[in-house]
């Protein structure tokens, strides 16, 4: 891994260093955030044609990183924050805002987070968030990471536990309907277990392809989990 430092290439830049990565530049916000936070509690999102890396822990959001995917040159990268700042869910009394910006030229939500993309300027420009769109996926796979499962929108690189009551709650699995009392870990797969057995499970998710959950709550407290995962192609 290569460090570059983007004020050597004009002093008039903040002292941000650039890592350069096999398939992408990081500019990082936070220096070596990696140390702080796990990998788990890092988010992707696209923004426009770059990325940017949130940090998701219990008391914070906090944006850390953008990434700027090759083939790209690191004087391109320079000019480009020469010209744009990125701004993070910042706010006052009078609502959100971009500081130092001349025009705000995109916005997305992410859990309700607002992330701007804005030319440079000298003005704080306020801003609304209606209309502005919600991603609800994680981009991980830019940085060689495939998470094994979607839920409600949330990438896991592991398999959550979520337990079931039979009697009420409803698990659709690719079509199929299944009673099982929780869903675990099973040789890194995703599995469906009876507490009757907890050794081995009665369904077991083997294919390769992300598998995607929707968990919903009825207002009697039942809960609906439906799964689908492609098939893998042959």
């Amino acid at each position: 891994m290569k460090r570059i430092q983007i004020a050597d290439f004009d002093r008039r830049m903040p002292p941000l260093e650039l890592r350069e990565m096999d398939d992408y530049y990081e500019t990082m916000f936070v220096p070596d955030y990696d140390e702080v936070y796990q990998s788990n509690e890092i988010r992707t999102i696209q923004l426009a044609d770059i990325y940017v890396n949130l940090a998701m822990t219990k008391s914070e959001v906090r944006l850390v990183s953008a990434l700027f995917l090759k083939p790209v040159e690191v004087a391109d990268i320079v000019s480009w924050m020469q010209l744009y700042t990125i701004s993070f869910a910042i706010s006052d009394a009078s609502g959100y805002y971009v500081e130092q910006a001349d025009e705000i030229l995109e916005i997305v939500l992410y859990q309700g987070n607002p992330i701007v993309i804005a030319t440079r300027g000298t003005d704080r420009l306020y801003y609304d968030t209606e209309g502005a769109i919600e991603m609800r996926r994680e981009s991980s796979e830019v940085m060689g990471k495939k998470p094994l499962l979607y839920l409600n929108g949330e990438a896991w690189f592991g398999v959550p536990r979520l337990e079931f009551n039979p009697n009420q709650d409803e698990l659709h699995v690719n079509g199929t309907f299944l009673f099982a009392d929780y869903m675990d870990v099973y040789q890194g797969r995703v599995g469906f277990f009876r507490n009757t057995d907890p050794a081995l499970p009665i369904v077991l998710l083997v294919g390769e392809a992300i598998i995607e959950m929707e968990l919903t709550e009825n207002a009697d407290g039942s809960r609906v989990l439906v799964i689908e995962q492609p098939y893998d192609e042959a």
